[in-house]
């Protein structure tokens, strides 16, 4: 896990060396370990480090590590990648990147991790590959030598990387199939350029990276961010994930295709439980092995548990890897990180306990106080690069934190869970509608009376109906205007910006009439998981941790799960229903026959009510940053008293809760 930085001058090439090390400084929190530069002219290539590049690194025998510092070098170089470095497979200097192969014409950045390196490596070693590391990514860079780009069928992991290519003349960059790794990057006249996080492409001189107003909206309306390659800065891109781009070094073009698309089965098919028990066994085996290779690591890993069914079947699996193997990296007993918070709602911490005892591991339990939120927001806003829109973040970053503080380097979590097995409750609604779809007329009512088993409600699946339908039959038109009336906090938008962003407005939002399958492959492809997945990469890297997320990412897994009618995947009213029977005998029964869903949850409502005679104080004097006038303030503030004294108004909390955030993000990125 690593920070990634890069740039290809198009005009004048000064200064390139400050600028690659502005990047580089900028995302050193995802690489303490090691710094490392290389910088390309013509046929040229030159090796250099800077003041965090490790004492090992300096003169060691590879063509790739440093011979001298940055700042001796004068020449104008054309091309530069630079790379902080987090140390978790092969921790000595020969894991050192910027890497290249023997030849010294092929170079690769990268952040991430290929977990099935150990197989590739053999397989490159029968096509006359030779290695002098026992790194994941000397594998990566073969297997490109080897394979060409067809090296991203190979994989299977979490990675974001840029290769030069010399004798092509070309970079080319990847981001993994799912999106676990981040990768933005920018293209004008003076520059091609590429990192890790927005921050580092800010450090460009003369850059026009302003805010792109229709993200704001999306995020204060819809609660979205990066639903589209642009986000919250103008003129900086998202590369989404499936992408590769390859950048032609001759014509200075850049061109950007998807090499990966998940399949899904459509086909409606009559639950049979013979089949049921088979796919079960196959998923078993599928979650033994995406953790058992996630859990290789020369560095300490622990776990998130939550104490839902996602991050337990997760640390449970590890468990049984554990007793089996003897791990080192496990140091001889599991550790848990756990988010603990004063509601009785929200607090899942009672859960989480049960599997602590049941599996005799060690636990970390880390205390939420809104009183710390304040305090904490600005920097959790720097890290991010984007506003928050929820409080959830927050108790994700102190956990990451808390595994920092007690020297853990991976964690292993269970996002995409929900994703994969169907743990949201909209996705019943998809689900009675297949079978109404498909005239199981029987099987549709025999499930809505087992509904007592589900985290949803007939009252909830009813109202998705309605919203289902409308949106099919009113215009776009109709539906912005039934859209705001949904919404109370479209009362305190300035009349200007509401109407420019009309268009943006939809009625249904997540509820959708897609068949579950569709649905699901909808969330894992689309923004909802990648959303996800981008808060626990930041919150994971603010503290240099390397988070790993086997249902996000496992590929074999994933098109298993997808290769399976939907029907087996609620039945009787369980959601997860593969999951929960795979996984029996291993997890303990209470957490295996949960009926509710919080997911990673905190009590927003409650922590913004306790706190919000400061954050109306803050947003007082962070208002001046709002120079388009997005928010009636003045409306805000008369309707304050109100919206904290009923939860009914709990929408409209958040909504302040966001543009406090829009503010907090505006002064940090944009105040100079």
């Amino acid at each position: 896990m690593c920070g990634i930085a890069g740039l290809v001058c198009l005009s004048k090439n000064d200064h390139i060396q400050s600028i690659i090390a502005s990047m580089t400084n900028s995302i050193k929190h995802r690489g303490p370990d090691d710094e490392g530069f290389v910088f390309f002219k013509s046929d040229i290539s030159q090796t250099a480090g800077a003041n965090d590049t490790a004492k090992n690194s300096w003169n060691a025998p590879f063509p790739y590590c440093p011979s001298k510092s940055i700042d001796e070098l004068n020449d104008n170089y054309r091309i530069a990648f630079g790379h902080r470095r987090l140390s978790v497979i092969d921790l000595s200097e020969a894991g050192h990147q910027p890497m290249c192969n023997e030849n010294k014409n092929i170079w690769i950045t990268c952040n991430g991790e290929i977990y099935n390196y150990i197989e590739l490596r053999e397989e490159l070693k029968t096509k006359n590959n030779q290695f002098c590391s026992n790194s994941d990514i000397e594998v990566l860079l073969k297997a490109y030598q080897t394979w060409g780009i067809n090296c991203l069928d190979k994989l299977n992991g979490m990675w974001s990387f840029v290769i030069y290519d010399e004798q092509k003349q070309i970079l080319f960059g990847s981001r993994d199939r799912f999106g676990v790794k981040p990768m933005y990057y920018t293209l004008n006249d003076d520059f091609f350029a590429f990192a890790s996080e927005q921050k580092a492409l800010l450090c460009l001189p003369n850059n026009d990276f302003g805010v792109n107003y229709s993200a704001v909206f999306e995020h204060l309306y819809m609660s979205k961010i990066e639903s589209k390659p642009e986000g919250f800065y103008k003129n900086i891109f998202e590369l989404l994930p499936s992408h590769y781009f390859v950048f032609d070094l001759k014509e200075n073009k850049l061109n950007i295709k998807r090499y990966y698309t998940l399949q899904y089965n459509n086909q409606y098919e009559r639950f049979d439980q013979q089949t049921f028990d088979k796919y079960a066994q196959e998923i078993k085996e599928k979650i033994h092995n995406a953790i058992e290779i996630r859990l290789r690591s020369d560095v300490n890993v622990g776990f998130c548990l939550s104490g839902g069914i996602d991050s337990s079947s997760i640390i449970s699996v590890a468990q049984q890897i554990n007793k089996a193997n003897s791990l080192k990296q496990l140091s001889g007993q599991l550790t848990a990180f756990t988010a603990v918070n004063n509601s009785k709602e929200f607090d899942e911490s009672h859960w989480a306990k049960i599997v602590v005892n049941d599996l005799n591991i060690k636990q970390h339990q880390v205390y939420c106080k809104p009183q710390s939120i304040l305090q904490d927001l600005e920097q959790m806003i720097y890290h991010q690069d984007i506003p928050l829109f929820s409080t959830s973040t927050y108790a994700q970053s102190k956990v990451m934190q808390a595994a920092k503080e007690n020297n853990i380097t991976i964690l292993m979590d269970g996002q995409g869970g929900d994703e994969l097995f169907s743990g949201y409750p909209v996705f019943y609604s998809s689900f009675y509608i297949d079978l109404i779809r498909h005239f199981k007329i029987n099987s549709f009512f025999n499930e809505l009376g087992s509904i007592s088993n589900s985290p949803t409600s007939k009252s909830i699946f009813f109202k998705s109906l309605v919203k289902i339908g409308l949106d099919k039959v009113i215009s776009n038109r109709m539906a912005s205007i039934i859209a705001k009336s949904f919404k109370q906090e479209s009362q305190f938008f300035n009349t200007a910006f509401l109407n420019e962003n009309r268009h943006l407005m939809s009625l249904s939002n997540e509820y959708s009439a897609k068949p579950m399958n569709e649905l699901l492959h909808q969330y894992c492809t689309g923004y909802y998981l990648k959303h996800l997945l981008r808060w626990e990469d930041r919150c994971s890297m603010q503290y240099s941790i390397e988070s790993r997320t086997p249902f996000a990412d496992d590929l074999p897994l994933i098109e298993l799960l997808f290769s399976i009618p939907a029907n087996y995947k609620i039945h009787n009213g369980w959601s997860k229903l593969l999951l929960r029977e795979s996984l029996k005998g291993i997890i303990p029964e209470p957490i295996r026959t949960r009926k509710d869903k919080l997911g990673f949850s905190t009590p927003q409502y409650q922590w913004l009510k306790e706190i919000n005679a400061a954050i109306k104080i803050n947003i007082k004097e962070l208002a001046i940053y709002d120079d388009y006038k997005i928010v009636n303030t003045e409306k805000m503030f008369k309707n304050w008293d109100a919206i904290f004294s009923n939860s009914h108004s709990a929408k409209s909390a958040d909504f302040i809760w966001r543009y406090l955030n829009f503010l907090l993000w505006k002064k940090t990125f944009f105040n100079k």
